[in-house]
């Protein structure tokens, strides 16, 4: 197998990044990331690109676990996206970074009704993930689909509404007015299946472990009642991923509502879905897998992760962090959230 080494990748962005920032034409993934060292992230055995494609086209959902700041994890999301959307035409794909607010800018912009530049600044994307980010890391994914006529899903809950979450609480939220309801999903707590239901546990006890990593205590009854709060934002979120993922690729509905009749996003029946979100939402059984799996029980998922660090094998702290493990390159990086 081909190992890819740093100034290989360094050289991958570089190349590409002309071709990202002119705006003129869908940007395609560059035959190197797909050199990338990649492990089945359970048994560790050594992988080869064209069996990433041949699990992602196996699956009704494909989640891709970002560290938002590298550039090597949206590499990897384009090259899947591209080569599932030769494999399987129609693919969805829903992102994280867009909420459901600003799906009719969305499908303006897919309808060919808006410049990118115009688009970018609508839905105030131009840095998502730092400065001049949107345009290198994002648009990409957006402008394959609207070439291929695939659907774009605005999967998120919307900032407000996501702050209101762990001030008001899900019940209050649940009796707003039926438009400003339908941009977001209340999380699913239980369902019929007990392994479902351990799994969703052992992530709400994660995230506490996350965000009580700095404190003295971080089983006080404080600490507990802080990150509960938290979390409601934080299941919020996967909520309405997962129910945007799982309607956008059963029927390419979002909200309860269809896609736009007109353009890319209205590409209605498309079976398979591809996510792209933060690691947290997705690694180890992460909440927007399970939510997606909680309204969509038979459907078949894969996740990935990409690990902005460089291994000849599966590293053991990564065994299990998703179905497919890939090594790219260091980032360096401040203190990122990466929820």
């Amino acid at each position: 197998m081909l190992r890819m080494r740093p100034i290989a990748i360094l050289a991958l962005l570089s190349a590409l990044l002309p071709t990202f920032a002119s705006g003129c034409a869908t940007a395609r993934a560059d035959p190197a990331t797909r050199t990338l060292t990649i492990f089945d992230g359970h048994s560790g055995e050594a992988m080869v690109w064209t069996d990433v494609i041949d699990r992602a086209a196996a699956a009704d959902g494909t989640f891709i676990g970002e560290r938002h700041d590298d550039p090597t994890a949206h590499a990897v999301q384009l090259a899947v996206f591209q080569d599932l959307l030769a494999r399987a035409p129609g693919t969805a794909i829903a992102l994280e970074h867009l909420e459901r607010d600003e799906q009719s800018t969305l499908d303006r912009y897919l309808r060919g009704e808006m410049t990118p530049d115009a688009f970018i600044d609508a839905t105030k994307s131009r840095d998502w993930a730092g400065k001049d980010t949107w345009v290198f890391f994002f648009q990409p994914l957006v402008d394959t689909a609207r070439e291929h006529h695939a659907p774009v899903i605005a999967a998120n809950a919307p900032r407000d509404i996501v702050r209101r979450a762990r001030s008001e609480g899900h019940d209050a939220l649940d009796k707003l007015p039926p438009p400003e309801r339908a941009t977001f999903d209340i999380p699913i707590q239980t369902t019929a299946d007990p392994q479902w239901n351990a799994a969703w546990k052992a992530y709400q006890e994660r995230f506490h472990e996350f965000a009580t990593s700095g404190d003295d205590d971080p089983n006080s009854a404080e600490a507990r009642a802080r990150t509960s709060s938290v979390f409601l934002s934080q299941s919020m979120w996967d909520a309405t991923m997962g129910a945007s993922a799982a309607a956008g690729g059963a029927s390419a509905a979002v909200g309860g509502a269809s896609a736009a009749a007109g353009g890319a996003s209205a590409a209605a029946g498309a079976k398979k879905v591809v996510v792209c979100a933060g690691c947290f939402h997705i690694e180890r059984d992460g909440g927007t897998v399970l939510q997606f799996r909680a309204r969509r029980p038979g459907a078949r998922t894969l996740t990935i992760s990409v690990f902005d660090e460089a291994s000849l094998r599966l590293r053991s702290d990564d065994r299990n962090a998703a179905d497919i493990v890939i090594y790219g390159v260091p980032v360096k990086r401040a203190a990122v959230d990466n929820g």
